[in-house]
């Protein structure tokens, strides 16, 4: 069975809304997941384009440890590469400690060439820096110390006065199909967090054919877990569903910008262009899960059926869908979705005719 995720990129598309709209907004969505049973909100962190407003995951953990009392909350991702280790694992113990132990961490090495260009960071190193970063991560969450001696880094003993006993390490989720990194995850028994996104399911099968390869090559020796990420959109309108299409299509087209150091743009909004050989509209409408309720829970119920996960990713706020849509979308979800996918999700025990 899958726990569910709600994932939240937090972007800026629409320039007609505000950056404190998008924060509204995401709250309000992290409490009503929390009312359905969802397992963990997830955050994500972009820098310098509207793709996102949140620069600091962590920071949003935060925010809503007090906005909530179960749901755990996580970084999906930290792109270690960025920050320094020390730096980090005081603010995951210090966000942990704020959360009461809700923390789940999210961990990846960074994929936007702007991102690496803005903060002098050379990308070819990103694999090897995330790894030892993880390593000191994890030591000094768990042990209360930290001292590490490694090509990219070397920190003489150093106590962490918030964690100064250690404790279990929060649960990872790592995005990264790289050999050395899925070969970590195996090592531990962390679960490989992919998205397939507006592709379909024949490449999301691919894609956790490729993991599972690297994860048995790396000495997984038990059954691999997986969380998959999708875009959702619950309405009943057909006008609105090609909405959200569109808003998908975006998503689709900011990847090219995105993919440069010198990305197309607008002041920090980005220059969307079509892709080259840009399927129509109705193919991003079919790949995503997008229409009823009855429509969505079929698709999924084939996805999770297919794929296996443990862990479902919920992304559900697209730029460009307004509040009142954004909300609306997640409550049909929640009232009439989930309880179609009964034995193949788990709500940890929540009653979703309660929280309806």
């Amino acid at each position: 069975m899958a726990k569910l995720g709600l994932f939240s990129l937090m972007g800026l598309y629409d320039r007609n809304t505000s950056p404190a709209s998008v924060l509204r907004t995401t709250v309000d969505t992290v409490r009503m997941a929390e009312d359905f049973g969802f397992d963990v909100a997830w955050f994500a962190e972009h820098q310098f384009t509207n793709h996102s407003i949140c620069p600091s995951s962590l920071l949003m953990v935060s925010h809503c440890a007090a906005q909530t009392s179960r749901i755990r909350l996580g970084p999906a991702v930290l792109a270690l590469p960025f920050y320094d280790p020390l730096r980090i694992v005081q603010e995951a113990a210090f966000s942990d400690l704020i959360t009461r132990g809700r923390l789940v961490l999210g961990l990846g090495c960074g994929y936007q060439p702007y991102e690496f260009d803005r903060y002098r960071v050379d990308p070819s190193y990103r694999h090897q820096t995330m790894l030892e970063a993880w390593s000191i991560l994890e030591q000094g969450l768990t042990s209360g110390v930290v001292e590490f001696h490694g090509e990219r880094f070397d920190i003489p003993r150093t106590e962490l006065s918030m964690r100064p006993f250690g404790l279990a390490m929060p649960e990872v989720f790592v995005a990264s199909s790289h050999p050395s990194i899925v070969a970590r995850m195996a090592e531990g028994g962390h679960t490989p967090f992919m998205s397939f996104g507006h592709r379909g399911l024949p490449a999301a099968k691919a894609f956790r054919d490729l993991i599972a390869e690297r994860w048995a090559a790396g000495g997984g020796s038990t059954e691999m877990p997986l969380a998959v990420q999708r875009y959702i959109y619950v309405t009943d309108d057909p006008g609105d569903a090609r909405h959200a299409a569109a808003c998908v299509r975006d998503l689709a087209r900011a990847a090219v910008p995105l993919s440069t150091v010198r990305p197309t743009r607008d002041g920090p909004f980005l220059r969307l262009m079509p892709l080259n050989d840009e399927p129509p509209l109705d193919d991003f409408l079919q790949t995503a899960v997008i229409g009823s309720a009855d429509y969505c829970a079929d698709k999924l119920r084939e996805e999770i059926e297919a794929l296996g996960p443990t862990h479902l990713s919920c992304f559900m706020g697209f730029a460009g869908i307004g509040r009142r849509e954004t909300l609306a979308s997640l409550e049909r979800f929640g009232c009439n979705v989930i309880p179609q996918l009964d034995g193949l999700v788990d709500l940890g025990g929540s009653n979703v005719q309660d929280a309806a």
